[in-house]
């Protein structure tokens, strides 16, 4: 009896809102998780990202140097829509930079043992994002991607709807359906230039003690401004997530996000399918607000930044 009532007392808690934050891809649409229940009231979360990396290729017709940090901020209200429905608006603030914690993620890499890859090969603190695709032997390269100063925009805003199958306090199943504006700009690699749209699935369970989340969807970009027409195509995204509650505030989670292959024909890791593993934990301030923080690191090497930090802050409305 005690877990029932704590279960049906907690909201939905399955997942970190993570973003794949890759500075080459970030601008073609993926969604958030769907991480509310139909009884919940408004929500309104901010989430704070830092993601770093330092990514050098050359394969075939293709090269790309990605080196420097970015800064997000996604900004989402969601509630309810109408008896079975929910919606929500989010819209991020990027800025990119040259880099402050590179010698943090070096010790960071030295510390847990990870790789350090390209990074002490190259200057600390620069922001270059290069990509450069030849597509015959004798013709020049083409600078299809070229950031190399910092700068401050906004993304893509999202408009997005849920209908929910099912919803009690052990288990939530719910469908959802979304778009991406092309309000983000192609020049910083915030937009794309066009329309997306994405539709994917939903479903959780949770007990008084462990919590799980899946989500499964595609997601199509409806054109394709930053590789000449090369990203304009499908692409299958999963995750999913295990939670373990500490007690009535606390409690820990790992989670990992992946997509198929972005762009047609590349050879190129980074461009290709990626992997990322969330590590961290969330903290019950008070019945409305919630704090969730951690880090993602790329579980497949080279098809995600090297690390990301992340804070994420919601506040309901009950």
């Amino acid at each position: 009896m005690l877990a029932a009532a704590c279960a049906a007392q907690a909201r939905a808690d399955e997942f970190f809102q993570a973003h794949v934050e890759n500075m080459l891809t970030r601008s073609f649409y993926v969604p958030t998780p769907s991480d509310a229940r139909l009884s919940d009231g408004a929500d309104f979360s901010a989430a704070f990202s830092i993601s770093n990396t330092v990514n050098a290729e050359r394969r075939g017709d293709e090269s790309l140097l990605v080196d420097g940090e970015s800064d997000s901020l996604r900004l989402s209200v969601d509630g309810r829509l109408a008896p079975d429905w929910r919606y929500r608006l989010s819209v991020p603030v990027i800025h990119d930079g040259g880099g402050f914690l590179d010698q943090t993620i070096e010790s960071w890499h030295s510390f847990f043992g990870f790789q350090q890859g390209n990074r002490p090969y190259y200057p600390k603190d620069q922001i270059r994002y290069d990509y450069r695709y030849t597509p015959g032997n004798n013709s020049p390269g083409a600078i299809l991607v070229s950031v190399n100063q910092p700068g401050t925009r906004l993304g893509g805003l999202a408009a997005e709807a849920g209908w929910y199958a099912a919803d009690s306090p052990a288990q939530t199943l719910s469908f959802w359906g979304g778009t991406q504006m092309p309000t983000g700009a192609v020049s910083r690699l915030t937009g794309d230039g066009a329309w997306d749209a994405a539709l994917w699935g939903h479903w959780a369970r949770r007990g008084s003690v462990w919590q799980i989340g899946v989500e499964a969807g595609v997601a199509e970009p409806f054109g394709d401004e930053i590789f000449g027409g090369r990203a304009h195509h499908a692409v299958a995204f999963a995750r999913s997530a295990i939670t373990r509650s500490l007690g009535s505030r606390w409690s820990v989670r790992a989670q990992l996000d992946g997509q198929t292959r972005r762009v047609d024909d590349s050879e190129l890791r980074f461009l290709g399918p990626s992997l990322q593993l969330s590590l961290g934990a969330a903290y019950r301030l008070r019945n409305r607000w919630r704090v969730a923080f951690g880090f993602t690191e790329d579980a497949a090497v080279n098809t995600a930044p090297d690390v990301t930090f992340f804070l994420s802050v919601l506040a309901g409305a009950g």
